[in-house]
């Protein structure tokens, strides 16, 4: 966690007044850059924001949420953009539009496409494995939670997807629209080189951070052996493609290490850190073999 460069804490999905959240444009960068963060990126459903920076230095990352589909069963997705260096092409109303071609029209600009929320979705695995081109999937969203919703979390999504060879850099992310239970839930970590608007999509594009709530995490594996360093945590978890494991689970108070012995079955292995409070970190999976 001490590595050259600079740790920075983003959000790359929050909505305005400019499609469906509660909050005027200035007033939600304002409360993010007075809650510490260094970067965000506004991202209302098919307007695309620019890329900017606040006098105070808190940099505007140009963003976008396409939305499409109008049934689970045929599926829904929600792909959040960010990066982009012009609007993309993507006609709203085109009957043939797919998720491939919204995540092919934002890469096309120079952007970084996120698959947003898909437990929430209700996406299948089978519906996600094919997408060429996603840069990260939320495995946490702060407003498909209490009380606003009931599916945060798509670890088991991820999980699956990794078990069928299909590992993507997991984030966290608000969400916000309400501006109160779904504000500052969830976040990234980046280590970028420096606080630059290229530096940082440069990290996002090399998966290089984190997810968290709060607390930090770092997952390394070396000689059959994966160890995650962190904050002083209650619980750590491994999760790979195999149902048990002796040492998957570390429970204790101010833990700042555990680890997990490798079986030869596995693929991948991911962590989550749990804190005293509740929150949780979230690594994304790691390929073993």
């Amino acid at each position: 966690m001490n590595r050259d460069g600079v740790w920075l804490k983003g959000n790359l999905h929050i909505h305005t007044q400019k499609s469906d959240g509660k909050m005027p444009f200035d007033e939600a960068v304002r409360l993010y850059e007075q809650a510490g963060y260094d970067f965000i990126s506004v991202t209302d459903h098919w307007i695309v924001s620019e890329k900017d920076q606040t006098p105070g230095g808190m940099l505007l990352l140009s963003g976008c949420e396409y939305n499409i589909g109008k049934s689970v069963r045929d599926g829904i997705f929600h792909v959040v953009g960010v990066g982009m260096e012009r609007a993309p092409q993507i006609e709203r109303w085109n009957k043939s539009l797919t998720v491939q071609m919204l995540i092919d029209g934002i890469r096309a600009c120079g952007g970084l496409a996120i698959l947003a929320h898909p437990a929430w979705s209700l996406n299948r695995p089978e519906q996600v494995i094919g997408l060429e081109g996603l840069s990260g999937v939320e495995i946490y969203n702060a407003t498909s939670g209490f009380p606003h919703n009931c599916r945060p979390y798509s670890g088991q999504i991820v999980d699956q997807l990794a078990s069928l060879g299909k590992l993507l850099p997991c984030m966290a992310a608000d969400d916000v629209h309400e501006y109160k239970d779904d504000l500052f839930g969830g976040y990234l970590m980046v280590h970028a080189k420096e606080k630059t608007h290229e530096a940082i999509k440069e990290a996002l594009a090399c998966g290089d951070f984190y997810a968290t709530q709060g607390p930090k995490a770092c997952l390394s594996v070396e000689d059959g052996v994966a160890t995650v360093t962190c904050s002083p945590a209650t619980h750590v978890v491994f999760y790979s493609d195999s149902v048990w494991s002796d040492d998957r689970v570390t429970i204790g108070q101010g833990i700042t290490t555990a680890t997990c012995r490798l079986m030869k079955n596995e693929t991948f292995v991911r962590a989550e850190v749990i804190d005293s409070e509740g929150k949780t970190a979230y690594t994304s999976p790691v390929r073993v073999r």
